[in-house]
């Protein structure tokens, strides 16, 4: 494995490691709510063939001083480093959850900069999610409980039982980063996000949900939100593999169950490749 180069984190941008520096290719990987860049700690050593920008966002662990932590605003700061530290000033954008959020927002307001969306448990929001979106009071509580008021081995343990692989280390982190700050500031965006924005969106997309954590009706409704989007001069979307898909066996922050598949569909993607078998299109 490639050891990351730390790059710097003045207060006006996001802290962020870079990976395989001599490929051509970037990926930036954006990681769930209350977690930081730990989260991709087992799917970095798969993607060792692209150049990788895995930050911690607004609010988050070594980004914590950086306010605030909106998604739009988060967004903005992805921007700046992907001008700043992407190969080209451009790059393919993975997230997870809030980071997808925020990576579709960016899609939304600067597709220049993006060659692709990669996403997963971030369609708009229905049922559970939609319910802990509305109810930020909720989302906060529950997390302090498992992660303050309950010894950590308690939260690994519960997590492991999902088949999430959660080291210490990102679980300390996590317990730093459940802040009511961050649970007001996170939602709102989200909350506004519907099937009429994933029409919006002008770059090749592929969205995800794991059937044991996500919404499959809504998933598929996002399938047809991208089925159905036109190109500038109104023409159909082009046959570029955009699209929808469910993973049967995985729950909601998958990349941290089956962290090589992850992996293996980011990689497919990114080149045009054949998805996994696991992947089934809607």
């Amino acid at each position: 494995m490639v050891s990351p180069s730390p790059a710097d984190s003045p207060a006006t941008s996001l802290a962020f490691t870079s990976w395989n520096d001599d490929k051509p290719t970037t990926i930036v990987l954006l990681h769930g709510g209350f977690t930081c860049r730990l989260e991709f700690a087992l799917v970095l050593p798969h993607l060792f063939d692209f150049h990788l920008l895995v930050p911690d966002l607004p609010l988050h662990s070594a980004s914590r001083h950086i306010k605030p932590g909106t998604t739009d605003s988060s967004a903005r700061y992805v921007a700046q480093l992907i001008r700043s530290h992407a190969h080209g000033g451009k790059a393919h954008v993975v997230g997870v959850s809030m980071g997808g959020f925020i990576a579709q927002c960016l899609a939304l307001e600067q597709p220049v900069l993006v060659l692709s969306l990669f996403v997963t448990g971030a369609a708009p929001p229905a049922g559970e999610r939609l319910f802990m979106a509305q109810w930020p009071t909720v989302s906060y509580y529950t997390m302090k409980f498992m992660l303050h008021w309950l010894p950590g081995w308690v939260y690994q343990y519960q997590a492991s039982l999902l088949g999430l692989r959660l080291s210490r280390e990102l679980i300390a982190e996590m317990r730093d980063n459940i802040t009511w700050e961050l649970v007001q500031d996170m939602f709102p965006w989200i909350l506004s996000f519907n099937l009429d924005h994933v029409r919006q969106l002008k770059v090749r997309t592929l969205s995800i949900a794991g059937a044991k954590g996500d919404d499959v009706p809504m998933i598929e409704r996002t399938a047809d939100a991208l089925r159905s989007r036109r190109t500038e001069q109104g023409e159909g979307w082009p046959g570029d593999g955009s699209g929808a898909i469910v993973l049967r066996e995985a729950t909601h922050g998958w990349d941290m169950q089956f962290p090589e598949l992850f992996a293996q569909g980011v990689s497919a993607w990114v080149k045009g490749d054949k998805l996994p078998d696991e992947f089934e299109r809607l």
